[in-house]
């Protein structure tokens, strides 16, 4: 057991190293991929090739290559190796030909090894060849650049400021040169230049922490441009992201035409090859997004033709069901989201525990919580929110958009979490009337309990934890737990518990507690992550994942603790693993 108070006696981390994202890598992917020739790869859908594999990859590999020869030229500035800080810079230039910072940096190594001559004028590329030395008269330089709101010249005489001594009027330059940094990087995703944009946020997050805001801006701006790399190459995936950016911020740029229009392709794809079903899966959510005829009659057809398909076998995620053994003692149906080896792509699937059998739900489907009193497991689907009944049918729930949704007991309302105005909030939406939506407040992870309350991750007035409300008494809210990393949250069959994923010891763990007294219990202390958990229909036992052997699984461990034990192995790969959910079935 563990009390409350104890619980908030957590340990500072040092903030880990990122790595900055630098623009001019397309120069890099494209020469890589002229050497490399089309090389195609086959697949259910056919529109992956090889090159698009290649170029998503070499573009993060370039930007890396290029922030390491970056950094090692200042290095080499500092110390007066002023001939390898050249050959540094030469290389970043010649990824970056109009990184005019770069350019001040190469003629002011060359002044610095021949402070007589004049240096030369590289070619294709010109630098200027004006410059200086004199610490005093380029910091007076920053100082007026700064006043006059030249952003450029700020960043390029703070880049000569460091590079000459690290030490002069250090805490002044760095300083103007981060203030700098975060308003050029804003004004370039402003204009939609999101790779320079993300440089720029990147080198300013590595001298201090973005300001939330910001840091906002940079996060919603990345995953934009790492869905927009997949687009048109793997429809899948570039579902599965763009998806992840409309939950988030749906009127960001284009994000609702591309992944309307990453929906009706794919099912394009699906119908191509006859796989009518996840055809009229995707012309679904393409139309809840916009209709149109054209549309309505592509989901029509790929609906009459799935219903007369022939049925196939679904096998699931690749190599789970060879690993999976019925377990004594475990009954009723597990459902998860795992990603698919082929694809890349989150899909939802169901294990039948007494029968060691996986089977597919549905393809892009995360975040399941099953409601009991309703007979019914809510997921999200992309944007969307969809509904596996306990007939195992899928269904639309309604015209609604958000996240970690779930049922109400009496099945009249779902409650899910939308990302508005920076921050995440608990909506409320009433079946019978769609169009008048509830809000509860700012929150996410949110999971109607069987008694009516709901419970949530959020912060009130700055004191952070899970909570638990009656949605239609607001006020009757009450503090559960006090650690803002309290997420995962499910309620016990009989509502009398909760149990939810914490790290607020340093490492992920599954917790319970019991709401009458709040008192605590630690369930696993194991190896690795343990995350996620659900409680059993009968509420002896708790399931959860972990990837304690190396690779991502599902356990079972008694609802009191004990040793655990693995049940089935469902891959390597599971990026979203903190937003995920499962859900266990009669």
């Amino acid at each position: 057991m563990q009390d409350r108070d104890s619980r908030e006696q957590t340990g500072n981390k040092a903030k880990p190293r990122r790595l900055p994202q630098l623009v001019g890598a397309a120069l890099f992917v494209l020469f890589m991929c002229g050497l490399l020739g089309l090389v195609a790869l086959s697949g259910k859908l056919g529109a992956q090739s090889g090159t698009e594999e290649y170029r998503v990859h070499a573009t993060a590999t370039g930007n890396a290559q290029i922030v390491d020869w970056f950094l090692r030229g200042i290095d080499q500035m500092q110390k007066g190796n002023y001939l390898l800080a050249e050959a540094n810079f030469e290389a970043v230039l010649k990824a970056q030909p109009g990184n005019t910072s770069v350019q001040q940096l190469i003629v002011t190594a060359r002044v610095a090894q021949t402070p007589t001559a004049v240096p030369p004028t590289p070619t294709p590329n010109p630098v200027p060849t004006a410059v200086t030395t004199d610490k005093a008269q380029l910091f007076a330089e920053l100082l007026t650049a700064n006043d006059q709101q030249q952003l450029d010249k700020v960043i390029n005489l703070t880049d000569q400021l460091r590079a000459l001594d690290a030490d002069y009027e250090s805490e002044t330059v760095t300083d103007l040169r981060f203030k700098a940094l975060v308003a050029r990087g804003q004004a370039r995703l402003a204009d939609g230049d999101l790779e320079a944009g993300l440089y720029d946020l990147d080198l300013a997050s590595a001298i201090r922490d973005l300001e939330p805001q910001v840091q906002q801006q940079r996060q919603i701006a990345a995953m934009y441009q790492n869905a927009i790399n997949y687009f048109g190459a793997d429809w899948e995936k570039s579902i599965q992201l763009l998806s992840q950016v409309y939950a988030i911020a749906p009127r960001y740029r284009d994000i609702g035409a591309k992944l309307f229009e990453a929906y009706e392709k794919s099912g394009d794809a699906f119908a191509s090859v006859q796989e009518w079903c996840p055809a009229e899966t995707h012309y679904a959510s393409a139309v809840a997004m916009s209709s149109n005829a054209r549309l309505t009659q592509k989901q029509t057809d790929a609906r009459q033709k799935c219903l007369t398909a022939t049925p196939a076998a679904i096998t699931g995620t690749t190599g789970t069901t060879a690993s999976a053994q019925p377990m004594p003692g475990v009954s009723g149906n597990i459902i998860f989201a795992a990603v698919d080896p082929a694809s890349g792509a989150y899909h939802l699937q169901s294990f039948n525990t007494s029968q060691a059998q996986l089977t597919t739900v549905e393809t892009g489907g995360s975040q399941p919580a099953y409601q009991r009193g309703a007979g019914m497991v809510a997921y999200s689907f992309g944007s969307a929110i969809h509904g596996l009944t306990a007939n195992g049918a899928v269904v639309q729930l309604g015209p609604f958009s958000g996240a970690w949704p779930s049922v109400s007991p009496d099945s009249a309302r779902i409650a899910y979490a939308q990302f508005q105005n920076g921050n995440w909030n608990i909506t409320i939406s009433s079946f019978a009337s769609p169009g008048s939506p509830v809000k509860l407040g700012q929150g996410s992870h949110p999971v109607w309990g069987p008694t009516g309350k709901i419970a949530y991750q959020g912060c009130v007035n700055g004191l952070c934890g899970i909570y638990v409300v009656n949605p239609d008494q607001p006020s009757d809210r009450q503090r559960i737990t006090t650690a803002p990393g309290d997420i995962g949250i499910q309620w016990s069959p009989d509502g009398s518990h909760l149990v939810y994923m914490t790290n607020f010891t340093g490492n992920w763990e599954i917790y319970t507690v019991a709401l009458a007294n709040l008192q605590f219990r630690q369930i696993t202390n194991g190896n690795g992550i343990s995350a996620v958990p659900a409680w059993s229909p009968d509420g002896a036992q708790i399931a959860f994942e972990s990837n304690r052997d190396g690779s991502w699984g599902l356990y079972i461990v008694g609802s009191e603790g004990g040793e655990a034990r693995k049940l089935l192995t469902i891959g390597a790969n599971h990026p979203a693993w903190q937003s995920e959910r499962l859900a266990w079935t009669p």
